[in-house]
This record gives structure tokens, C-alpha cells and sequence, in this order.
């Protein structure tokens, strides 16, 4: 009789998933090639696997969901789930009691879709336009005052993306710029307001948890 053993059982699952983490890079690398060619292959793996464990604390089991999650962490930074830009995000996620994980990711898609259409445009135009300004931005500098940093900051972000803004709306970029600005105070002891207001703007190019994104190591080491 042939007996297979717990740990015989968990080197099988294991090897399933370091083929299916294989497969899921190699899909990432064709979905975003500009994104994955600032990772090397074993820093790819590693926010795979991150993000195989935040699709499954939504109930992302099944391979489709769990690859269109990351999908949508590339699209939007690993923390989109939680993201006051993506309101629409969090209400799909979180209807877990009346949706499947199957539903919830095409509802999801269908969105995703919707938004990337009216903000991306098509090849992407309008967003790789926004990443080059905030380029030269980063080269040149911005002037932005104390007594209006909040209006100062949010005549930037129009200015980068006045598609995104229109998309984001007011609320959602005040509460950006708040949760921006307590970040680079608390956590980076960041006070000269042009340093406030880059924090704030990467937050909004490239997700709220941008210098903890497994996804954007560059970032994280350049605040390092």
C-alpha cells in the first residue's frame, strides 16, 4: 500500500504553488513589461507571493481572481484594495456575503475597465503623459506654499492627470493629501512642504502605499 505522508502532501502543494507564482510572473512580465523590468525575477516572485496572500484575506481562491487581483496591483499599487482614489474597489471586495469570488472579480473587471477607458485612454496616453511630467517634476521642482498647501496640491495633480482628478473627485484627493501629508511627517519626519507635496503626489501616481509596495522596490529604497 502506498502511503503519502503530511509532509509528502505539503511538498507537493508547495512545488503547486512555486509553478503557479512561475506562471504568474511570466503573465506579469507580458502585462506590464515597464513595470516588471525593475524587478529581477526573484523580487518579482516575492510580490507574487504578497499578493497571492492579499487576494486570498478577500476570499481570492481560484486562479482567475487571484491573477486578476494582480492585475489590478500592478494597475493601480498593492494597496488599491484600501485606496480612497478607488472607492469602487473596496465596495467590491468587501461584498463577500452576497457575491462570489467569481462575480466579485468581473465586477471588478467591468469597472476596472470603465475607469481605465475614461482615465487611461487608449495605449495608456494619458497616464504615460502624467508619469512623464511627474519626471520632470522631480527634475525641476514645484513651488508650493504652506497657507495653501492643500489647493496648491491639488492645482498640481489636475495639471498631471486632470482625468484622474475629474475621475477621483474632490474628497478622495483632500483625504490623499491629508493621509500623504501625515505619512511624510510621522514616518519620514519629512517638513519642507515641497517634500510634502512629492510624498503626496507619488501617492497618487502610484497608489496610497506606494513606499511599502513590494511591486515599486525603487521607490522603497530611494526612501531608504
Amino acid at each position: 500500500m502506498l502511503i503519502i505522508r503530511d509532509a509528502q502532501i505539503k511538498a507537493f502543494e508547495q512545488i503547486a504553488v512555486d509553478n503557479y507564482i512561475i506562471e504568474l510572473a511570466i503573465h506579469c512580465r507580458a502585462f506590464s513589461p515597464r513595470l516588471c523590468k525593475t524587478l529581477r525575477d526573484d523580487q518579482l516572485q516575492v510580490a507574487l507571493r504578497q499578493g497571492v496572500q492579499y487576494a486570498e484575506a478577500h476570499g481570492f481562491t481560484q486562479r482567475g481572481p487571484v491573477r486578476f487581483y494582480i492585475d489590478m496591483m500592478i494597475l493601480f499599487g498593492s494597496g488599491f484594495d484600501s485606496d480612497p482614489q478607488y472607492p469602487w474597489a473596496t465596495e467590491i471586495l468587501a461584498r463577500k456575503d452576497d457575491l462570489s469570488q467569481m462575480d466579485r472579480a468581473e465586477a471588478l473587471h467591468a469597472h476596472t475597465q470603465t475607469y481605465l477607458t475614461q482615465v487611461d485612454g487608449a495605449d495608456n496616453v494619458h497616464t504615460l503623459k502624467a508619469l512623464a511630467d511627474l519626471a520632470a517634476l522631480c527634475r525641476h521642482g514645484v513651488t508650493l506654499h504652506p497657507e495653501s498647501f492643500e489647493q496648491d496640491t491639488l492645482r498640481l495633480m489636475a495639471e498631471m492627470h486632470p482625468r484622474k482628478v475629474a475621475e477621483t473627485g474632490q474628497a478622495a484627493l483632500r483625504r490623499l493629501i491629508a493621509d500623504g501629508t501625515a505619512k511624510g511627517q510621522e514616518r519620514y519626519g519629512f517638513r519642507a512642504v515641497r517634500s510634502l507635496g512629492l510624498m503626496v503626489v507619488l501617492m497618487f501616481a502610484f497608489g496610497h502605499h506606494f513606499d511599502a509596495d513590494p511591486l515599486f522596490l525603487w521607490i522603497t529604497q530611494t526612501l531608504s
